[in-house]
């Protein structure tokens, strides 16, 4: 089935392209930051990054061609990958000390050794990070992302026969009403992904200016340290403060 063209004007896809700009320049910016508890050289967040932009892609172009229910099936990866990097996150921070500076179980699932916990085992570690508690009380205080899970896990299994036919047969008043639907998903999961990911990681959000000036052997501006990166400035602005004012009074 192919998008009925109107549909192909939707906010959605908007969102989209503004999602997988955030999170190319994300990855671009954290590339530098040293992963501690790993042998990796690089950044391993900044690889996460650029693979939920390029699984961005893939939701657009099946949503452009009318995919409804593979839609869901990538959009619950994308679910998923954002409690990975956040677990990561929260593993390679409580488990590395004096006498342990590698944590074997982020490092052997890198090096394909060994895999990580289901989802659930995962979440529980998030939910217990002393760093995440006021943020999960908000995230918690409705039922919104368990919502979102059950659609994704419908679609996935295929728990509806109509589900099925998502994928080719749908007519456009029920189109619009599942795009509309996937639009809000995926606006409250890119929220989840930032309001965990600057809650534990703040120098994410720094911008260059500082470094750049050092680098080039100029007297950086006042307080230029403290800078936010425009483009997460602008993201926040534009989508944190509108659609969640909680969470981004709590940011």
């Amino acid at each position: 089935m192919i998008m009925y063209e109107e549909l192909r004007q939707h906010a959605c896809f908007k969102l989209l392209d503004e999602c997988i700009e955030f999170y190319d320049s994300l990855s671009y910016s954290t590339f530098g930051y040293m992963s501690k508890g790993t042998e990796m050289l690089c950044n391993l967040d900044s690889d996460i990054f650029l693979s939920i932009s390029c699984s961005l892609k893939s939701i657009k172009r099946n949503l452009y061609d009318g995919r409804i229910n593979d839609v869901y099936a990538l959009i619950r990866k994308y679910y998923d990958v954002i409690i990975i990097n956040i677990y990561e996150i929260v593993l390679l921070k409580t488990e590395i000390n004096i006498d342990n500076f590698i944590v074997e179980k982020i490092d052997k699932w890198l090096k394909g050794k060994e895999k990580l916990p289901k989802s659930k085992e995962m979440y529980k570690l998030i939910l217990k990070c002393k760093d995440l508690r006021n943020i999960n009380k908000i995230i918690n205080k409705d039922t919104r992302y368990k919502n979102m899970r059950d659609r994704c896990n419908d679609h996935m299994h295929y728990n509806y026969f109509h589900y099925m036919q998502l994928n080719s047969r749908i007519n456009i008043q029920n189109a619009k009403v599942y795009i509309d639907v996937i639009n809000d998903d995926l606006l409250d999961l890119i929220i989840l992904h930032f309001a965990y990911l600057f809650t534990l990681n703040g120098h994410y959000m720094a911008s260059s200016d500082y470094i750049d000036c050092l680098e080039l052997n100029i007297e950086p501006e006042k307080d230029s340290q403290y800078w936010v990166a425009p483009f997460i400035q602008e993201f926040f602005n534009k989508f944190i403060k509108i659609r969640r004012p909680d969470i981004s009074k709590e940011i």
